[in-house]
């Protein structure tokens, strides 16, 4: 199916969507630290979608959105954060993601919205 990259600072998130994913019959390349991340995103690594929480450090979601949207412009980006406002919302869906999950999220929920992005 997909290879999906996931990249969250907390390894149980990580952990939660590579089940979920490959579950469904996707690849998943689990990232802890954002540096890695875009290493991968400026290799010629296939990747076909993105999930990325916003809250993160050095290097945060939206830094890794902007680079995605650079890099991989028809690559997918799905957001994911804890900490839900609107203009967060905003702010990612202007940058160009394709939708926002907020945490806690149900399995279903960011299926759904994965298997959308991917369509």
């Amino acid at each position: 199916m997909a290879r999906i990259l996931t990249v969250d600072d907390e390894d149980v998130i990580l952990t939660i969507l590579e089940t979920l994913l490959v579950s469904e019959g996707h690849e998943v390349v689990a990232i802890q630290e954002g540096e890695k991340a875009v290493e991968l995103l400026k290799s010629d690594e296939p990747l076909d979608l993105m999930v990325s929480d916003i809250r993160m450090n050095p290097i945060n979601g939206i830094e890794l959105l902007k680079l995605a949207k650079k890099v991989r412009p028809d690559m997918p980006v799905i957001m994911v954060t804890a900490f839900h406002s609107e203009e967060a919302v905003q702010k990612v869906m202007g940058l160009g993601a394709f939708g926002y999950v907020r945490k806690p999220f149900k399995g279903d929920d960011i299926l759904a919205k994965i298997n959308e992005a991917l369509g």
